[in-house]
């Protein structure tokens, strides 16, 4: 009996330690600990371009604040400021959350006109345009 419950002691001590060292990079999201993607089924696989296009998070301003991009481009948010931003699609195509120095991704994989905003800020907006 002792044997078994010092078995059982050893199985779930094993369990917690593996646990603990698992992957945390399942999402688009990188970098900082509490930088988190809240629709991590928005980001797809490109169906045109494969291109990938860069917009920084500087000064509570998305820079640059309009981007025009082909069908298949990846979008991808750095937030360079200390601070918590996100980069939410008010249609809610994509949300994602970013602590200081983290980033976030989506891939836009039809045309049309996406007006996004950090959600904590709303005086931060932005606007990508994606051509068929």
């Amino acid at each position: 009996m002792k044997h078994m419950m010092r078995m059982a002691i050893v199985s779930v001590a094993a369990v917690l330690v593996v646990a603990a060292c698992g992957d945390d990079d399942a999402t688009t999201t990188t970098a900082a600990p509490a930088a988190t993607t809240t629709v991590a089924s928005a980001t797809t696989a490109p169906t045109g371009t494969g291109e990938t296009e860069d917009v920084s998070i500087e000064g509570f301003a998305f820079v640059p604040q309009n981007l025009t991009v082909s069908v298949g481009t990846t979008v991808r948010w750095t937030n360079a400021d200390a601070t918590t931003h996100t980069a939410t699609a008010v249609g809610g195509e994509f949300n994602g959350s970013m602590a200081g120095g983290a980033t976030f991704e989506h891939t836009f994989t039809a045309p049309g006109v996406v007006d996004y905003v950090c959600s904590i800020h709303p005086t931060m907006t932005g606007e990508i345009t994606v051509e068929g």
